[in-house]
């Protein structure tokens, strides 16, 4: 099986899986072409129906689109000006500032651990109380797991508490910390994990220490660099 007909097979499954709820909305497997060996996978928690803020024409093309196949040329996080992407590449310019090779280029990857598009209020009881939604969850993060395995990303950024829970079983952002995982049992290749803030939230304020989200994960990513647990 060649690289494509491998990234369609997991595009194929990952729709198949949450077709299960029986959900209206949009099933959105990738939000940026797929290649072998990334230097960073980004993990969401799911797509909001924002990709074009100001333009619904134009929003819906792009849902359409990562929606009905891999795409080959348009990436989320270099063309859209959805505030995920927006707070991507605002923290990545206050990196910059130290460590300049620290940039969003197409070996940087986009997926959620749910795929089911919503508003941007995001998961709701319609998704979350679903009798079919834990098995599916379930099926889902293995599945991602699987992906990891076969792309062999340098990085894995996982972005928001839900998307978080893929790795770690701790309550709070605070007290994820970033390490190193084995690709698998048998293998000796190592991947970076690192938990982060929302993206789409970088202005709130975390009430216990006045600190923002963005001041969070900035901190956070600098450190995993200079910890030698983020490869630029």
């Amino acid at each position: 099986m060649t690289c494509s007909e491998n990234f369609n097979e997991y595009f194929n499954q990952i729709k198949l899986i949450w077709k299960k709820l029986d959900n209206p909305n949009r099933i959105i497997p990738f939000c940026t072409p797929i290649i072998l060996n990334p230097k960073f996978l980004i993990v969401g928690t799911n797509h909001s129906d924002n990709f074009h803020p100001n333009d619904e024409d134009e929003n819906i093309r792009i849902a359409d689109l990562f929606s009905n196949q891999i795409s080959t040329k348009e990436h989320t996080f270099l063309d859209h000006h959805h505030p995920f992407a927006e707070g991507l590449r605002e923290v990545v310019s206050e990196i910059q500032k130290d460590y300049k090779e620290f940039k969003i280029t197409k070996e940087w990857l986009g997926t959620n651990r749910c795929a089911i598009q919503t508003n941007s209020s995001g998961l709701g009881d319609e998704i979350l109380k679903h009798p079919e939604y834990v098995d599916c969850q379930k099926e889902m993060d293995n599945l991602l797991k699987n992906f990891i395995k076969l792309i062999k990303p340098k990085n894995v950024i996982l972005t928001g508490k839900v998307a978080c829970e893929l790795y770690y079983s701790e309550n709070k952002l605070k007290d994820m910390k970033c390490k190193k995982l084995l690709f698998g049992k048998e293998s000796k290749d190592t991947f970076n994990l690192i938990p982060i803030w929302q993206l789409s939230n970088l202005w709130r304020h975390d009430r216990y220490d006045g600190e923002s989200f963005k001041e969070k994960t900035v901190k956070r990513l600098k450190n995993a660099i200079e910890d030698g647990l983020c490869e630029l």
